[in-house]
């Protein structure tokens, strides 16, 4: 199965970097990289261009005018050759076997939801300077640990990973009732987007798109179910600006979206098809 792997980035080229050098080491080979760049600019082209010979790439951008993630992102699912997309965001770094990790649980009218280990500001800085790789800590992972819990990482039981088929992952599985869709690591079938017609650009406040994705696809008649302790990530810190007027102007327009169950959205991929 042809899988689309979705990456969102804005001016962070040496995450980008970190992100196609553990996309070019995945177990799961039949895929592409969708890079959505909510910038338009020549150094990530070039950038984009060194690794043509190791990974089947697209790369979709539009002119920084603002935040326009959920729009450079439907223009870009308009364009995916996968009938299977995977979702990352532009500062996780996944596993060697993220991708075959998500493929081996995926299942019709589903959406796989995970998590990701945040790591902390040290040790996200050892990775970008190559002092450490992010195979290197998923290999040796239990052996990092005490490197991980004093640069204050959090969710590290996130970095467990559990064989997919195994006997115990099915049991750890059942009992996950906190199931819900986080942005950076969540994966369905390309038609159950566009079921909905993919994100609503007219959710316009911070970043709450994977909210409002989470009840339009239940809406639609897909289950949630969990990937975490098998689909893994590695999140690298970064300075954050604070986003709480923008969060509330989402959630009052997702509020006004269910109360109206507008679970397909008005403004949508549909139209860059």
């Amino acid at each position: 199965m042809r899988v689309s792997v979705m990456v969102p980035t804005y001016k962070d080229i040496k995450a980008l970097e970190l992100i196609l050098n553990a996309l070019k080491c995945q177990t799961y080979e039949n895929f592409e990289v969708i890079i959505a760049e909510d910038n338009n600019d020549d150094e990530t082209k070039k950038f984009i261009n060194t690794y043509s010979s190791d990974l089947s790439i697209q790369h979709i951008s539009q002119e920084d005018v603002g935040n326009r993630k959920a729009r450079i992102l439907n223009k870009s699912l308009s364009k995916i050759t996968g009938e299977y997309v995977i979702f990352i965001d532009g500062d996780c770094i996944p596993y060697t076997n993220f991708i075959e990790s998500h493929i081996l649980l995926c299942s019709s009218k589903t959406v796989l939801c995970g998590r990701r280990v945040n790591l902390g500001d040290k040790v996200s800085q050892d990775l970008r300077k190559n002092s450490i790789t992010s195979i290197e800590l998923e290999k040796h992972y239990i052996k990092y640990f005490k490197y991980l819990i004093s640069d204050n990482s959090r969710h590290l039981e996130q970095g467990l990973r559990f064989r997919p088929l195994s006997l115990l992952y099915k049991l750890i599985r059942s009992r996950d009732k906190n199931i819900h869709i986080v942005g950076s690591n969540f994966s369905c079938f390309k038609e159950d987007l566009f079921l909905i017609n993919g994100f609503d650009e007219d959710i316009t406040g911070g970043s709450k798109d994977d909210v409002d994705l989470e009840w339009r696809f239940v809406m639609a008649g897909l289950e949630l179910k969990s990937c975490k302790f098998c689909a893994n990530l590695f999140h690298l810190n970064h300075p954050r600006n604070s986003r709480v007027d923008d969060e509330n102007i989402a959630r009052n327009e997702i509020k006004k979206n269910k109360l109206s169950q507008k679970y397909i959205a008005q403004n949508g991929i549909l139209k860059y098809v």
